[in-house]
């Protein structure tokens, strides 16, 4: 074949996946798994400081802070220094994933098809839908019980709290059916009112802060309590990494990758250190009380209302992410739908997850909130691979959503697959987060013999770690042809 008919051929494809008035606001988007051609990239890289700055600015971020000074028994300053390293490791790998989805115009999973191969990718994409939809369940009901928690409706019957589940998921996943532009617009304003109402709640809540509140822990259990904080931090942005590429694909490919990465880590780190450290600001001021419970004694009344009312404007933030992310996720494991009905499908079978959530009882709740934590173990090794890996390799776009494009042997790239599943092992096994007494959860004997049953949490620090070293060595091997299809191949 000719170099012009290879070029007329790159065209053609580019002509055919443009979608007329694809990615406007308030205009369903019908674009689903195929990468963006370049005539239809847009937008500027700061637009992804307001979409990840969103996903965390809200009451999960407050509350973070707060529990490093109530559960983990910090003082504020080594809170803070939690609070900042956890946040910019989870910003960094997430800012670097933002990357692969400007090269490579795919949403994330399907990007990580030139990494694990097609199949070996699906494992991802399916972890990735699952937990999605189990955290958009849990922010909804969250969203609902502050809603009732508020005096209007103080004693309201069952059915208030079903429709107020039914006007919260809806928002949620209509925002998501419509699709990247929409929450691109949404969050654009969302996240700036969201911390103007922190600044005020700042205002009422400073002349109760006691900012020189020291730990009093021993040395040992002072350390395991840090590092515990630290990965509780980090784990509340790396669980989104899965879902990076998906809000960068739209960018045009000459981003800077510096600025690419800098706006999606930057606006995480942003949000989780600003609204922890105000968490943790406020519990100094009694440091056994419960956060809501302080911040309803500092404020006015009116105040008050307003702020339950950004809580549930907040927890739709993050919402409409998992909602979209989900439904790329359902179609890049096989599921043969239109990205916007999968959208809604994942809305549905999210509410009635919710509506159990919701009405199962606290002990139900919690355990739940715990399986959803533990799922974290396998993001740290998933997003090591995926960006040691894209950072040295240019992707094909076209082969990422060919039948049999980057297939490898079986539709597994073994070594790469290898790494992830040896890291994700080495996380397990230095998993140490205690639950709660009498609800469930996981605690890894080897963590619990290693720091004599205190609740220290390095299994981000190992996973990473093991990963890395897992990477280089079996990609070494890859090259030099002793683990099977080279790295570059692709069977068609």
């Amino acid at each position: 074949m000719t170099e012009t008919s290879v070029e007329e051929r790159r065209h053609t494809a580019e002509r055919e996946s443009v979608i007329p008035g694809d990615d406007e606001f308030l205009r369903i988007e019908l674009r689903g798994l195929e990468p963006v051609p370049p005539q239809s990239r847009h937008g500027r890289p700061r637009e992804l400081f307001f979409i990840w700055g969103g996903a965390l600015a809200d009451f999960f971020s407050l509350y973070a802070g707060a529990l490093l000074i109530s559960a983990a028994g910090l003082g504020f300053w080594d809170a803070a220094l939690v609070l900042v390293a956890g946040a910019v490791a989870g910003g960094t790998l997430l800012g670097l994933l933002s990357v692969t989805g400007v090269r490579s115009g795919a949403p994330q999973i399907v990007q990580s098809r030139m990494v694990f191969g097609r199949r070996g990718a699906v494992v991802g994409g399916f972890l990735t839908m699952v937990i999605a939809i189990g955290w958009f369940a849990y922010d909804c009901a969250i969203a609902v019980t502050t809603a009732r928690a508020l005096p209007v409706f103080h004693g309201s019957p069952e059915v208030v709290a079903g429709l107020l589940l039914l006007g919260i998921a809806l928002v949620s996943f209509l925002v998501a059916v419509y699709g990247h532009r929409t929450i691109s617009v949404v969050q654009h304003i969302q996240v700036p009112a969201f911390l103007v109402v922190c600044a005020a709640l700042a205002l009422f809540t400073f002349p109760r802060w006691d900012l020189l509140l020291q730990s009093h822990l021993a040395l040992g259990p002072h350390l395991a309590a840090m590092a515990l904080g630290f990965t509780l931090t980090f784990a509340l942005v790396v669980s989104w990494v899965t879902y990076a590429g998906d809000y960068s694909r739209y960018l045009p490919a000459r981003s800077p990758s510096f600025r690419v990465a800098m706006a999606g880590g930057g606006g995480t780190v942003t949000s989780l250190v600003g609204c922890g450290l105000l968490g943790a600001a406020i519990q100094t001021s009694d440091p056994t009380r419960l956060l809501p419970n302080l911040i309803v004694a500092s404020v006015p009344v009116a105040f008050a209302y307003c702020f339950a009312a950004f809580i549930i404007v907040a927890e739709l933030s993050s919402n409409y992410l998992n909602v979209y992310s989900a439904a790329l996720c359902a179609l890049a494991i096989g599921i043969r739908l239109r990205r916007w009905v999968a959208a809604t499908g994942v809305g549905v079978v999210g509410s009635l997850i919710a509506a159990l959530v919701l009405f199962a009882g606290s002990g139900f709740q919690g355990n739940y909130v715990n399986f959803l934590t533990i799922t974290y173990v396998w993001f740290p090794a998933w997003a090591m691979v995926v960006i040691l890996d894209s950072g040295s390799r240019t992707p094909d776009p076209r082969q990422l959503v060919a039948r049999r494009g980057y297939w490898f042997q079986g539709g597994f790239r073994w070594p790469m697959f290898t790494a992830f599943l040896l890291g994700t092992v080495a996380t397990v096994l230095f998993f140490n987060e205690p639950p709660p007494p009498g609800e469930w959860g996981f605690v890894s004997p080897l963590a619990h013999w290693l720091f004599l049953g205190q609740p220290a949490d390095i299994s981000g620090f190992v996973g990473l770690a093991v990963t890395t070293l897992a990477y280089l060595v079996l990609r070494r091997l890859e090259r030099k042809g002793g683990l099977g299809a080279a790295p570059d191949a692709v069977y068609t």
